[in-house]
């Protein structure tokens, strides 16, 4: 694993090759790129150059007051992107629950550059907001910090994937998690964000489990007829929980489409 700056977010690779297809990892809520570190042991290090961002204001990337808000983020993502794989062939994207908003507006905005885009347990439906929209319960970004972090540290005495979870939690700063929070209840509110989903034009996978999934979010999935592929007996974290399976099924679509 090497380390790149730019724009002043935080990237994790692998060594990077000209002419290679890219996977870019996107975090979701309050999380960090530690939630992907398994892809380094994985067979897409093999083939493609991998890229694991901490976006601002969550793992050791700082907040960017230029890029408050999580579209803004997804903005200043596509240009990092756009810089990187000047060189580079196609592009695919990985990215995570909340993150999941930003994985689609970067395939909106780059969309002639995108291959593939996986879209793990992404929000698609207002249920899929359980955590993300739960600073709106409260009135400053330092009081529900408080509140969240004593709910995952009891989750992660019994669970590992709290544990990872935590992990990147206490890195989060407050305002970073107010701010995704707040900015993106607008794309969320009457399942606009699935709708946005279902409207890409490349190659898209929706990746869940039946642990976590909320069952608005499963009837969503069938009804529009959206690509998926179902972990069973899998939670919300995927890329811990079941990282050798996921990304050698990543792999396997990549090179097959």
């Amino acid at each position: 694993m090497t380390i790149q700056i730019r724009h002043n977010v935080f990237i994790r690779t692998n060594t990077i090759q000209s002419g290679r297809p890219s996977v870019w990892c996107i975090h979701g809520f309050a999380d960090s790129g530690l939630a992907y570190k398994a892809v380094f042991d994985s067979p897409l290090c093999e083939v493609v150059n991998i890229y694991v961002v901490d976006l601002p204001g969550f793992g050791v990337s700082p907040l960017q007051p230029d890029f408050p808000s999580i579209k803004e983020q997804a903005t200043l993502l596509s240009k990092i992107i756009t810089e990187e794989t000047t060189a580079q062939d196609r592009v695919n994207i990985v990215a995570h629950s909340l993150g999941g908003l930003i994985g689609t507006w970067i395939c909106q905005s780059l969309k002639e550059k995108i291959h593939y885009y996986f879209n793990i347990e992404g929000n698609l439906t207002e249920s899929d907001s359980y955590f993300s929209s739960k600073p709106l319960q409260f009135n400053s970004a330092k009081e529900f910090v408080t509140t969240f972090k004593n709910e995952i540290f009891e989750k992660a005495k019994t669970e590992e994937r709290y544990q990872n979870y935590y992990s990147s939690l206490c890195f989060a700063t407050p305002e970073g998690m107010w701010n995704w929070s707040l900015t993106s209840q607008e794309h969320i509110k009457a399942n606009r964000c699935g709708t946005e989903f279902n409207a890409l034009t490349c190659n898209t996978l929706y990746i869940w489990g039946d642990r976590d999934t909320p069952r608005e979010t499963q009837k969503f999935l069938k009804e529009n007829e959206i690509p998926n592929k179902l972990y069973q007996g899998m939670g919300h974290w995927h890329m811990i929980e079941n990282a050798s399976q996921l990304y050698t099924d990543i792999l396997e679509k990549i090179k097959t489409v």
